[in-house]
């Protein structure tokens, strides 16, 4: 039986186990890796085989006052943080709204980010234009926090709140007030 946590109950009371979660293994078939070869030893990687070719693309480092003015026209991001005993983060979308540099949503009570997400986590927000290969990415990692004050909560413009696309009533609030942040751009000429 596995837990909701992802740890296997049945192996609970044999005895703990310390160091890191061991990586689930890749789950490749020979169809998955049909037409691809190893390298071997004594084959060289090309230097920038992966970066378009195209000399019309330029890729930007974003100030920290643009990737904040960029949080503010996307109303969809990313919570990222993790659950302890598991190996990897977990990324969940949330319906959120930046208010003087804050990053703010909803959730309930029971849900994943209220039981575990609170502490450090990070945030992405993105745009891509699939057409014309163009896009920015802004990054930002911070503590989570409930907001359980009620002056604090008062202090949040009425109608500011994201209102969630998920069904069920999401009344609590947590923000997460960036220490870092970053951002990058790609764009065409």
């Amino acid at each position: 039986m596995t837990s909701s946590s992802g740890a296997d109950e049945s192996g609970r009371g044999r005895g703990s186990v310390t160091g890191a979660p061991t990586p689930p293994a890749p789950r490749a078939s020979s169809a998955d890796l049909a037409g691809t070869e190893q390298l071997g030893e004594d084959a060289e990687l090309l230097v920038g085989a992966d970066i378009a070719e195209s000399t019309d693309s330029s890729f930007t480092v974003l100030e920290r006052e643009t990737c904040f003015n960029l949080l503010a026209t996307r109303g969809i991001g990313r919570v990222a943080f993790t659950i302890e005993g598991d190996a990897a983060p977990t990324v969940l979308p949330v319906n959120y709204a930046l208010l003087d540099d804050t990053i703010v949503f909803r959730s309930n009570l029971a849900g994943t980010i209220m039981r575990h997400g609170r502490g450090y986590a990070a945030f992405e927000v993105d745009h891509f234009d699939h057409e014309h290969f163009e896009g920015w990415s802004v990054l930002a990692s911070g503590r989570c926090r409930w907001i359980r004050d009620d002056g604090e909560l008062s202090r949040i413009p009425q109608g500011r709140l994201a209102k969630p696309w998920a069904a069920g009533k999401r009344d609590q609030v947590l923000k997460i007030v960036p220490g870092r942040i970053s951002g990058r751009r790609i764009s065409r000429s």
